[in-house]
Parts: C-alpha cells; sequence; structure tokens
C-alpha cells in the first residue's frame, strides 16, 4: 500500500511538462536534474528521453545531440520494470555513469565500467539487489567515484579521480564508489546510498553547521557534496560509505598521523585511514557580488561541482551568475582555491531566480542535536551517571560527560554509520531513528582528552583508570543502538588490535542505557497501519444521526470492512514479524560463518592476492579475509540482535492503528443498536 501512494504521489509530481528541456542546449554549462557534463560529453533530458553529445570544449569533437545509446530511455533485458510508456523523468551523471529516474519514480543504472557489453540497470545494491525509489525531496545528485584498473574492468573515460586523502593527508586508493545523495525535505540532512550497499536510503549525515544549515540545492562528483542555501552561502564535504567509516574490511584509526611516504597512495584494503573525516568546509564569497554598489553582479542558486583530476583538490565549482558588467555566465574556482573567477556564456537567466540578500542572515533549521542521560554500569563497579550530550545519529562527535561525587569532566564520543546486509525500513527511510521505525546501528569510538588522561585529580584519574582508558582510541570499540528516545551503547569484550597472528584486545565490558528527558515530546507520525485505520471508506458516516432502521445493512458492512481491516493489518503485523526474524537469522548465520573463517585465518594466516599489475601506482593487492577479520563479526551479531528485538516489538502505529478501529467498530455496534430500536 506504502509503495501504491508513494507511486501515486510521483506521477502527481511528474506532470508531462517535466520531461525534460523545451530546447537542447549548444553547450551544457551547469549540471542538474534535467542536464549533465562530463569530460567526453553533454547530456539532456528532453521530452522523457536522455540525449547526448559530444563535450567539444573539452575533447575538440563535434558533434551533434542524439539519443543515447540509440532509444534515451532504460531498455533491454535487464531492464523488464521499464514500460513501453515510462518516462525518463530526472537524471544524474559523473563521468560516463549515468542515473535515471522514471515516471514511476524508480531508478535505473548505466554503468560502463564492466568488460561484458554494458546494459541498463534496475536492481541496485549488494550483497542483494532491488529496486530503487527516489524519496521525497529537496534535491538530489550522483557521484562516481574510481580507480582506472584496465585489468579488472574498462573504464572508457577520463573522469578518473584515483584516491582520495584524509584528515592526516594519507592517500587511499578509491575501489568503484558510485552513490546517490538525497537532500531531505527538510534541508538540514542528506541521504545516501551506493551499489555496495542494501537499496535504500538510510543512511545520512547533517548539513553543515550540526544541521542548522537549510540546504537549498545540491551537485556532487566524486564524493564530494556543494551545497547554497538562501542566501547564498556555500559548502562542500568529502563523504561517502567508502571513506565515512563504517565498511567492512576497510581499517581506520582515529590515532592521528601520517602513515604514507610522499606521494605514496596505499591499495584500498590495506590502507589505515584516520578519522574523524574532515567537516564541511566553507566557500569563500564572491567579492564582485559583494562589492558590485550598482547590484548587477548576483548569483542563483543552480550549482555544480565537477571532477577535474586525482585528488581531493581537483574539483571545480560553479555557480550559475552576472557579473558586475550584466554580462551573464557563471563564476568558477578550484575548490581550494581563495577567490572566484568568471566565464561569460551568455545564457540568460530570470531575475526571479537570483538570490536576495547575498550573504545575510537566513532561515536555520531545528536543533537535531539531544541530550540522553542514564547510567554507566561494569561489573565489579560503582555505576556511574552520565550524559550524551549534543548527540544524533547522523551527526558526529557528541560530547560524554561523567558525574562523580560533585564533579563532572567531558570527553569526545565519535560515531559512524554500521554496515548491515539488509536494508532498514526500506519504504520509509526516514524512520530510521524514530521510535516509530527502527533505531540507528552505529559504531562508537571514545577520545579522551590529554588533560584527563594525566589529571592530578584522585577522583577522575581513578574513575578514568577503572572505567575508560582501555578504550581511549580504540577505533569502533562500541556498539550504539539510536533512535530519538534512547540510545543503548555497549563495549566489545574482543576486538582484533593489527592484522598479526592471534593480535586481538579483551576489554572489560561497560554498557550505557540513556533516555531522552524530551522523549514524551516525539511525534510518532501517521504510518501504514494508522494510514489504513484512518482511511474515510471506514469511517461512520457523517450523517447517522438521521439514519433510520433501513440503514442498519449499511452500517453492518461497515461493521465487516473495519474488521476486515484489522484482520489484514494483523496478517501484515506477522509478515513483517518474519521478515526481521529471517533477517536476523540470516545475519546470524553469517556471523556463525565469519567466526569460522576467522579461525581458520588465524590457524593458516593471511592470504593475500597476488600483485595484479606491475605499476605500482594503481596495483590491487589485496587482503581481503584479514580486513574482514580485523573488522570483527559484531557488524553481523548487532542486526541479528535487532531484528530479534523488532520482531517482538509493538509497534506503536500498529497499536494506535489497532485502538482506532476497535472504537470505530465499537461506535458502529452502538449506532446499529440504536437504529434497531426506533
Amino acid at each position: 500500500m506504502l509503495r501504491l501512494i508513494f507511486l501515486i504521489a510521483v506521477l502527481t509530481v511528474f506532470s508531462p511538462i517535466a520531461y525534460g528541456l523545451d530546447q537542447l542546449p549548444e553547450n551544457v554549462y551547469l549540471k542538474n536534474s534535467q542536464q549533465g557534463i562530463s569530460y567526453g560529453y553533454y547530456y539532456g533530458l528532453k521530452d522523457g528521453k536522455i540525449w547526448i553529445k559530444p563535450n567539444e570544449s573539452t575533447t575538440g569533437i563535434k558533434g551533434e545531440w542524439k539519443l543515447f545509446n540509440g532509444t534515451g530511455v532504460p531498455s533491454g533485458k535487464d531492464v523488464p520494470s521499464f514500460k513501453h510508456d515510462d518516462k525518463i523523468v530526472e537524471f544524474s551523471t559523473d563521468g560516463t555513469m549515468i542515473v535515471a529516474v522514471s515516471s514511476t519514480g524508480r531508478f535505473y543504472l548505466w554503468q560502463p565500467t564492466i568488460q561484458e557489453n554494458t546494459t541498463w540497470e534496475e536492481e541496485i545494491g549488494s550483497p542483494f539487489s532491488d529496486a530503487l525509489y527516489l524519496p521525497e525531496n529537496k534535491s538530489w545528485s550522483f557521484s562516481f567515484s574510481v580507480l582506472r584498473a584496465p585489468w579488472k574492468r574498462l573504464t572508457p573515460m577520463h573522469d578518473i579521480v584515483t584516491y582520495w586523502e584524509d584528515i592526516d593527508g594519507n592517500k587511499t586508493q578509491f575501489g568503484l564508489t558510485a552513490t546517490i545523495y538525497v537532500v531531505a525535505p527538510d534541508g538540514q540532512k542528506i541521504y545516501f546510498t551506493d551499489t555496495g550497499l542494501p537499496a535504500t536510503f538510510n543512511r545520512a549525515f547533517t548539513s553543515p553547521e550540526r544541521g542548522a544549515f537549510i540546504i537549498e540545492n545540491m551537485s556532487s562528483a566524486a564524493s564530494t557534496i556543494f551545497v547554497i542555501n538562501e542566501t547564498g552561502k556555500m559548502y562542500t564535504r568529502i563523504i561517502d560509505a567508502e571513506i565515512e567509516g563504517g565498511g567492512p574490511a576497510l581499517k581506520f584509526t582515529y590515532k592521528r598521523g601520517k602513515r604514507t611516504k610522499d606521494d605514496e597512495i596505499v591499495p584500498i584494503m590495506d590502507a589505515m585511514r584516520s578519522l574523524p573525516l574532515p567537516d564541511w568546509r566553507e566557500q569563500e564569497p564572491i567579492r564582485e557580488v559583494l562589492d558590485d554598489q550598482m547590484k548587477q553582479a548576483a548569483i542563483t542558486n543552480n550549482i555544480t561541482i565537477l571532477q577535474t583530476g586525482e585528488g581531493n583538490a581537483a574539483r571545480e565549482l560553479r555557480i550559475q551568475g552576472r557579473n558586475s558588467a550584466g554580462e551573464y555566465g557563471y563564476y568558477f574556482k578550484k575548490i581550494f582555491d581563495l577567490s572566484w573567477n568568471f566565464k561569460i556564456t551568455n545564457e540568460h537567466f530570470a531575475n526571479e531566480i537570483i538570490i536576495k540578500n547575498y550573504l545575510k542572515e537566513a532561515r536555520r533549521g531545528r536543533i537535531l542535536d539531544k541530550t540522553y542521560a542514564g547510567r554507566l554500569e561494569q561489573i565489579f563497579a560503582h555505576p556511574l551517571q552520565v550524559e550524551l550530550i549534543d548527540f544524533y545519529y547522523f551527526s558526529t562527535p557528541a560530547t560524554l560527560r561523567v558525574h562523580i561525587k560533585d564533579k563532572q569532566f567531558d570527553m569526545k564520543f565519535h560515531t559512524v554509520d554500521q554496515w548491515v546486509m539488509t536494508a532498514q525500513e526500506k519504504n520509509s527511510p526516514e524512520l530510521v531513528g524514530n521510535p516509530a521505525g527502527e533505531p540507528k546501528l552505529l559504531q562508537g569510538t571514545l577520545e579522551i582528552p590529554e588533560g584527563l588522561l594525566n589529571s592530578n585529580d584522585p577522583d577522575i584519574k581513578e574513575t578514568i583508570d577503572r572505567y575508560f582508558r582501555r578504550f581511549n582510541l580504540a577505533a569502533f570499540a562500541f556498539q550504539v543502538i539510536a533512535d530519538n528516545k534512547k540510545v543503548f551503547i555497549q563495549s566489545k569484550i574482543i576486538q582484533r588490535a593489527s592484522l598479526s597472528y592471534m593480535d586481538y584486545d579483551f576489554r572489560r565490558r561497560i554498557t550505557m542505557d540513556l533516555v531522552n528527558p524530551d522523549s514524551n515530546s516525539i511525534v510518532i507520525p501517521d504510518l501504514a497501519f494508522t494510514a489504513m485505520a484512518k482511511s474515510s471508506t471506514l469511517d461512520v458516516p457523517r450523517d447517522w444521526q438521521s439514519m433510520t432502521k433501513k440503514d442498519i445493512p449499511q452500517i453492518e458492512k461497515l461493521i465487516d470492512l473495519n474488521k476486515n481491516v484489522l484482520w489484514k493489518m494483523k496478517r501484515l503485523k506477522l509478515k513483517s514479524k518474519f521478515e526481521h526474524i529471517k533477517i536476523g537469522l540470516m545475519a546470524l548465520t553469517s556471523a556463525g560463518i565469519y567466526y569460522i573463517c576467522d579461525g581458520i585465518i588465524n590457524l593458516i594466516g593471511l592470504p593475500s592476492y597476488t600483485i595484479l599489475t606491475s605499476n605500482s601506482y594503481i596495483n590491487e593487492e589485496l587482503s581481503e579475509f584479514g580486513g574482514l577479520s580485523y573488522t570483527g563479526g559484531d557488524i553481523m551479531l548487532d542486526p541479528a540482535r535487532l531484528n530479534f528485538l523488532l520482531a517482538f516489538k509493538n509497534m506503536p502505529d500498529y497499536k494506535k492503528a489497532q485502538s482506532i478501529i476497535k472504537q470505530r467498530i465499537t461506535l458502529l455496534n452502538n449506532l446499529r443498536k440504536i437504529l434497531s430500536e426506533k
């Protein structure tokens, strides 16, 4: 039913006039949902089809617009869901990859990076691919980060970013990371997924200023996000699932330092990456717009980011605008440059879309961070009163505050996403973190300030030594289950310390059970069950007071309809229960297989593939099993635990809907009784 409602909404929003440009342009300078640009090509959407022509400015090749791949739409045996009368309503490109959204709201992917003949794909995600639908959004964009790997796949494009640099300048090769970013309707979050994740948008990160910045538009390229607000303030950030910190088989550390020599680029599976990720970077203002007394210079919120080479700095930012001479075009600069230049294109735009009050104070988003309070417990030790301050499961870090006697001290608590095999709240990803849906699964790391580690206060020193010192900067030593109401934090007892033989750390466990004191104000939205229960077809007739005995059959029909919906809800709830049990068993089985493999690895050593190319610049020497061994089995155990919990949880949405229908049946029975006595 949710899917049907969604499709109707999509078809309503995407009216025929939204099926592309009225006329394909001579050149393309900016990316949006109707046009795209890469080193090799221009792309345009017209009449519900994608068109393509050579990018003459970079390739020197002249050409005319023609339908992409001969049809302009997903076609072939691999996309049976795309019907004859379906249209493409939006698309986004990076490199030569295309992600398109049809008039049904479904994503389709063109990925020309394999040795076989490339075809459109309709199933997205890993380890289990599935249909992916565009959720309600303010804007969305696609990004493609890839390493040139001619021995493994063909990459017939110029847009190769190759590597990224962490916060300490360590360079790590990309694999193949194809990411779709979606700005939430409130502009305060960006949901994302990629082809290596389950097909849903249940991962997210907040907009700049911890979500207070309201995004008006977004563009992305090579895992880098470019956003702008209503007054023209701009930020950029590099982030995707591969580098964010939660990926299995990849190694991360919070112990900061430059570990690579000179310009060494480390293979993806061998690299030890520094966390946390760099935060949002505010982009420099456009001085010409600020200083123009005649108010000719102006910008719109039509922005674009393009990859231009290798590494974090190889990005160009573009903003549609007008200079102080009244000429139309776009402002541009490299991502870390301090000033902007202007290119004249003579592409006019309406004054109505010009950003007013450039860099004046803008609207602020609601506060997303929350404070949770509760107890920390450790076996054979006194419990502690603790608070988790400024915590939000899509933002990091938070502050862990410990109270002892009449004193308190603060430590940093970093979090990253936890990889899961299956989708959380696939049809309603916005419910991840809402008590009506599912809690968010995270991994946590504690960072203790030097002043506390070396404190001379006997109470603080004793508390640090007894409860916390062993966890300092131990990457992902904590499992976190969080929503807007509660946060449960539990440390891992056993954790691999390195890839060396039998090198494990054993730490006495601590647990924290924390509650948001304002949780009573959390809004439980009307979800699937409540929507069913509130259907107008089930309601008591408005003219019930004028009814007579002859209307009893109508009342009895309504009673039967309500009973049928109640029965249907019970079946759906049972189906959901079995689905959670199935996912839990899958995760539990996977964890068992992991521990068997890990035991074998510790007995025979860590296998490594041979070097796949003699070119040391792009080699991919892999120690995949070693990486998985380093990650640990908790990435399977936590989802198993969560899904078994959800299987037997009485969902607030179901309880609310059940109450509505039962009360209505009671009212209808009473009405029938009154009518029979007339």
